[in-house]
């Protein structure tokens, strides 16, 4: 049954655990803009600055605006199935939308599931849409690829951050998706058994 966390704030019996976007914002866009030019250094000392620039000298702009777009479309897609299939979630339990504070595109599952997938939903989206692309690129030698995987590996740095707030929460804590914020509610319960087991 889905537990929605309501205007109110934390559902009962749930503790949060999550970062405002603002702050996620805020916080990864250093991380965000080095993730993007460290996979570009890595192309220049295989392949060489000329080749780079050669390989992105042909593509138009609607191409860059294609690309991002299909990427993002995509990050937001592998999040739901990540969470369908790890989580056992119905597709009716998931909602997609645009944060209008931050312009940031989204995927919200709207029931509990384990911190186990939660995480497994969270990192696909910059492995598959980002790191695969941008290290076959580099294999490959081919500087669009590299520099479209190197935009939506930075492009995930919110998961990332999301990774990093949970890193403590125990792989079978119930969780639910927090619907504005970076992160979730976790189940009080299970936080209060694992720190238990730990005494």
């Amino acid at each position: 049954m889905a537990t929605e966390p309501t205007a109110a704030g934390t559902p009962p019996g749930y503790r949060d655990v999550s970062v405002p976007l603002p702050q996620v914002v805020l916080q990864g866009t250093l991380l965000s803009l080095a993730i993007l030019v460290v996979p570009v250094l890595i192309y220049w000392l295989i392949h060489g600055f000329a080749a780079f620039w050669a390989g992105l000298g042909g593509v138009s702009i609607l191409s860059w605006i294609a690309a991002v777009v299909l990427g993002v479309i995509l990050h937001e897609g592998i999040h739901a199935l990540g969470w369908k299939f790890f989580g056992g979630l119905r597709w009716r339990d998931l909602r997609f939308g645009v944060d209008r504070s931050t312009l940031s595109p989204y995927c919200h599952a709207r029931v509990p599931m384990s911190a186990r997938a939660y995480r497994i939903g969270a990192v696909l989206p910059g492995i598959l849409t980002g790191l695969l692309p941008t290290v076959a690129g580099i294999a490959l030698g081919h500087a669009f690829m590299t520099a479209i995987g190197a935009v939506l590996l930075s492009a995930a740095i919110g998961d990332l951050i999301v990774l990093w707030v949970l890193r403590t929460i125990p792989p079978a804590a119930h969780v639910l998706d927090h619907p504005s914020n970076a992160g979730c509610y976790v189940m009080e319960s299970d936080l209060q058994a694992e720190e238990v087991h730990q005494q």
